[in-house]
């Protein structure tokens, strides 16, 4: 983040839960953290800045070795993701509980992923604009984010869908009748 301007913690945790919190959350912990370490290895500086009426802020800038090593990040090969997926997690287990309690949280879930796809849509059209920036070709790789992202959830919301298309399917079987709210919502 600061590789695109100067900014004090407080502006970087807005910039992660504005432009990147589809593929990393960041704690105000973690953030301060990450700072005081970048800057005892010399990839940051920083500078109080005196503020009328409230406290003073740390601003950050990143160093020309910072953004030396970020390059050399950049173009080293992806670390092999582990991800914590809470909701596969719960997939996986997900035969403790009765067919009922399965179709509520999947449609949450299928809920959850409508609101992010909405999100990412307006980021998207609003990204989409790269003469609003002075990093052209950094807004035009985070509109690919953008995009790459909202495949993924759609072929996740895909997935759930089928899924509760199955779970209708066997209760139907089971019962005899039709359920209904449990067909894909378009």
């Amino acid at each position: 983040m600061l590789s695109l301007r100067e900014m004090s913690g407080y502006d970087i945790k807005r910039s992660f839960d504005h432009a990147v919190h589809f593929v990393w959350n960041a704690a105000d912990s973690q953030i301060y953290r990450e700072l005081r370490d970048m800057e005892k290895h010399e990839l940051i500086v920083s500078h109080l800045v005196q503020q009328d009426g409230k406290p003073n802020k740390r601003v950050y800038r990143v160093t020309e070795h910072g953004l030396a090593t970020l390059d050399e990040w950049l173009r080293s090969p992806a670390e092999a993701p582990f991800d914590k997926e809470p909701f596969l997690m719960r997939l996986f287990f997900m035969g403790r509980i009765d067919r009922d309690d399965a179709i509520r949280v999947l449609s949450e879930r299928r809920d959850e992923i409508r609101a992010l796809l909405a999100v990412a849509s307006d980021r998207l059209e609003m990204y989409s604009d790269l003469s609003r920036t002075e990093h052209p070709e950094m807004l035009w790789w985070q509109v690919r984010l953008i995009k790459g992202f909202e495949h993924t959830q759609t072929a996740q919301l895909e997935w759930i869908d089928s899924l509760l298309d199955e779970l209708r399917t066997q209760v139907e079987r089971d019962h005899g009748t039709e359920v209904p709210g449990l067909m894909s919502e378009d």
